[in-house]
């Protein structure tokens, strides 16, 4: 069975500094919002920030001046729960970004407010600083809700002032990504605000496509100087938890990349964008990688984890593959009712077919020498190791909408201990553990060739059977 997955902590990630950055000025429209002044001296009331369908923070606002002014603390704490990266410097409130290196929030005016700009074409660039008529009240600092209205408008957020509660307006559009969790193009919806805080690998590579981090879609629209054309590995890595990673499979084309991927993680994520020279090797060419990618979506559960797309398990590449799955369980990729007892039937069918079907690689074994393949990859050749056999296992069995986990972990082999792939499917009930690798019987480990027979040892079998030849199991990054 899975054991639980260890959490550590990752480094930091690399930043820009603020100093570095040539500021734009940017003054909103007046039209673009209604002042929140009022004519009155000086006073207190209760209130909130609201962010809808997220949450609200409660606010104590103060009104002196003919302005209304927020608790700096209340107002980061608002930004926090958008998942909007910030962060304070010497040169003030830096939101949109996070900072080279940040201190303690000032405790007197004036406080300035920087902002990362997202741009109209290719570019994106620091912007400000916004003047946020900051006061000092009570040992505390507070801005100027115009001020922050201001910061929102330069975002294209639209907010609502009613009087007592200060509300951005619909946050979070509904974004619809298939299951497999990779879409054909770039989503840009209403909302999209923040911009890619990419880093660039290659000279000559921009990129225009704009996120939100309340949805659960990052849009990835990248453009190369290089011409390349093939796949491109997308890395999604969570900063709080270093075993939750996921490698996605897309294409580029002419040096163009578009695509939508689903963000499997919650909290602060890095992802990487590479062209892969050469699959085999894994030679890899960095294009682009985040500074900042923030995701309020909830993980997604294991479930939703045993559908996506992966890199190795490239069968959205591939139509043919949901076909061959078909066929070979004898059921329909439409959508269906069945009983996990049908589920079963068709996961050993898959597996079984794994086994007869997909050659073990013994040369490649017996030195040592495994080399990189995707699933399509191993289709084509019917050869491969143990991550590959199990790879097309998950790939068919997922493109029946049959949840599966890749499994990494130690086996027992001929060599004796050592590092092992094998497969865990979803029958809608329980978690249908079995290795089709291991229950492949092969009389000889000379050349490539077809096993003697197939068993079902260690198909379904109990924990305590398993654990003989099985042991440290860990969901694998695909």
């Amino acid at each position: 069975m899975l054991v639980s997955r260890a959490l550590a902590k990752l480094g930091a990630l690399c930043t820009l500094p603020l100093a570095g950055a040539a500021p734009a000025y940017f003054a909103a429209p007046s039209s673009v919002f209604a002042s929140a002044q009022v004519a009155i001296s000086s006073s207190s009331s209760a209130g909130a920030l609201v962010v809808p369908g997220v949450g609200q923070v409660s606010v104590a606002w103060w009104r002196e001046g003919g302005r209304v002014y927020a608790p700096l603390s209340a107002c980061v704490a608002w930004f926090n729960r958008m998942h909007v990266p910030q962060g304070f410097t010497s040169s003030g409130w830096v939101v949109g970004d996070l900072p080279s290196s940040t201190q303690a929030p000032p405790s007197s005016g004036p406080l300035y407010i920087w902002y990362w700009q997202p741009a109209r074409g290719d570019e994106v660039t620091y912007a400000g600083p916004i003047d946020a008529h900051a006061v000092a009240k009570g040992g505390q600092l507070y801005v100027d809700v115009d001020a922050l209205r201001q910061l929102l408008a330069a975002f294209h957020v639209q907010t609502r002032w009613q009087g007592s509660q200060l509300a951005v307006v619909d946050p979070a559009p509904q974004i619809s990504l298939p299951p497999l969790g990779v879409a054909a193009s770039a989503y840009q919806v209403q909302g999209d605000v923040w911009p890619e805080p990419w880093f660039y690998g290659e000279a000559g590579v921009t990129s225009s496509a704009l996120y939100n981090p309340l949805t659960l879609a990052l849009p990835i629209r990248i453009s190369a100087q290089d011409g390349f054309s093939g796949e491109v590995m997308i890395t999604v890595r969570s900063l709080a938890h270093s075993d939750e990673v996921h490698q996605y499979s897309a294409r580029m084309v002419h040096g163009a990349l578009n695509t939508t991927i689903r963000l499997p993680f919650t909290g602060g994520l890095y992802v990487e964008v590479d062209e892969v020279l050469n699959e085999s090797s894994l030679s890899l060419r960095p294009l682009a990688y985040s500074r900042a990618i923030e995701s309020a979506t909830p993980n997604l559960s294991l479930q939703g984890l045993g559908l996506l797309q992966s890199w190795l398990i490239n069968d959205n590449e591939s139509p043919q593959v949901a076909e061959l799955a078909a066929s070979i369980a004898r059921t329909s990729t439409d959508a269906r009712e069945v009983s996990p007892q049908q589920v079963d039937a068709e996961i050993q069918a898959i597996s079984d077919w794994a086994s007869l079907h997909i050659w073990y690689n013994w040369p490649a074994y017996l030195h040592n020498q495994v080399p990189w393949q995707q699933m399509t990859t191993t289709l084509s050749l019917h050869h491969g190791v143990c991550q590959d056999i199990s790879g097309v296992a998950a790939g068919l069995l997922r493109s029946l909408g049959i949840p599966t986990l890749v499994v990494q972990g130690q086996g027992l082999g001929q060599l004796g201990w050592g590092p092992h792939q094998w497969d865990e499917a979803w029958d809608g009930r329980r978690w249908v553990i079995f290795d089709p690798t291991l229950d492949a019987v092969y009389t000889s480990d000379q050349g490539i060739g077809p096993p003697a027979s197939v068993r079902h040892d260690d198909f379904d079998p109990s924990p305590s059977l398993f654990a003989q030849n099985h042991r440290s199991g860990q969901i694998a990054d695909w």
